[in-house]
């Protein structure tokens, strides 16, 4: 056997014996992790009845909950995973056993970590916890340099259900660090119709139209009757911006009422503003009274193609008054006869069409 035959070997031994090592080492690391998770598996199978115990509105239940305060460091996950499903009473009381087991003091301290990943979960951790006395920092983190992190403060302050929160989230719109406005209203929505006056007041004394212009969403789908006067004027005010009045003919959809036909008629009929006519289109069919339907089937039949397609979708979700007008119009060989189809037959438009109607 040569040396270089030598060498050869040994070095495929040495090298057999490394890979036999790491492999050895990958399972012994395999099972280690294995009886943790085991571990942890069980130890919350024994926390979990626990907890659902200690949620009974008895005495039984008050004395199960303080004895929760000494449990092992695994109640902590456990009880963080099941705040996202409670609400009321039973994610109150365990957000107090969290803060009474030192939790919450933590997050909060991570809100001024270095890194972005500790600040924003421990701006998540304090939403689940719901407690409303960290709303202040929680604010604090809408300005934060990262847009990440700024997204869980907002959501956190809407599962914390503090009202205070409203003002901040909708200014949050208007910074150049800006939070988007879907996380922003989704924050909004949470905190419910305690709400709607702040609400109300951004429809009237906005921080910023994109405020405004949510503003008006979120009272709509709230349905807010008292909203309706404001909405009315945003959507007369031609000084606003399209998007706003837009918004506003959308929520004057969703809260229904003849008193607000008039006024998106009016809408339907400005040609400078296509998006607007769209949406008071849209609109018109969710109230569906008659006059609605009138001015809809005469926009149908009226030779405007710009809106011709988005009236004919609204007649045709207006139930059978609209989609009988429809029917009335669906013989015509024309572009009124193919709108009415379509909106009847509920099928795409043709490629021209949607061309026309984006231009």
């Amino acid at each position: 056997m040569t040396a270089l035959t030598s060498a050869a070997l040994v070095a495929t031994l040495v090298l057999t014996g490394a890979v036999l090592l790491l492999l050895g080492a990958v399972a012994v690391e395999h099972a280690r992790r294995g009886r943790r998770l085991a571990r942890e598996e069980r130890r919350r199978a024994e926390l979990t009845p626990l907890v659902y115990a200690a949620l009974d509105d008895d005495e039984d239940g008050a004395a199960a909950l303080a004895g929760l305060e000494a449990a092992p460091a695994a109640l902590d996950d456990l009880v963080l995973d099941l705040l996202p499903q409670l609400r009321g009473a039973d994610r109150a009381a365990l957000g107090r056993l969290l803060a009474r087991r030192g939790v919450v003091t933590r997050a909060a301290a991570d809100l001024s970590a270095r890194a972005p990943w500790r600040r924003g979960r421990a701006a998540a951790l304090l939403g689940n916890a719901a407690d409303p006395g960290r709303t202040d920092a929680l604010t604090a983190l809408l300005a934060d340099r990262a847009p990440d992190v700024r997204c869980a403060a907002a959501r956190a302050l809407g599962k914390a259900g503090d009202v205070r929160a409203a003002g901040p989230l909708l200014r949050a719109l208007a910074r150049s660090r800006r939070v988007p406005a879907g996380v922003v209203g989704m924050a909004l929505l949470d905190l419910g119709t305690p709400v709607l006056p702040d609400l109300r007041a951004a429809v009237t004394d906005p921080p910023s139209p994109a405020a405004q212009a949510l503003a008006a969403d979120l009272l709509g789908l709230h349905g807010d009757v008292e909203a309706l006067p404001l909405l009315l004027g945003l959507v007369a005010d031609a000084r606003r911006p399209p998007a706003v009045r837009c918004s506003a003919a959308t929520a004057l959809g969703r809260v229904g009422g003849p008193a607000a036909t008039p006024a998106l008629g009016a809408a339907l009929a400005q040609t400078a503003v296509p998006a607007l006519r769209h949406a008071a289109a849209e609109a018109l069919g969710r109230i569906g009274d008659d006059a609605a339907i009138d001015l809809l089937a005469a926009t149908v039949a009226g030779g405007d193609d710009a809106v011709r397609d988005g009236c004919a979708d609204a007649l045709a979700g207006a139930g059978e008054e609209g989609r009988a007008r429809l029917a009335a119009h669906a013989w015509h060989s024309g572009r009124v006869g193919e709108a009415a189809r379509a909106a009847l037959s509920n099928r795409p438009r043709p490629r021209d069409a949607r061309v026309r109607r984006a231009a």
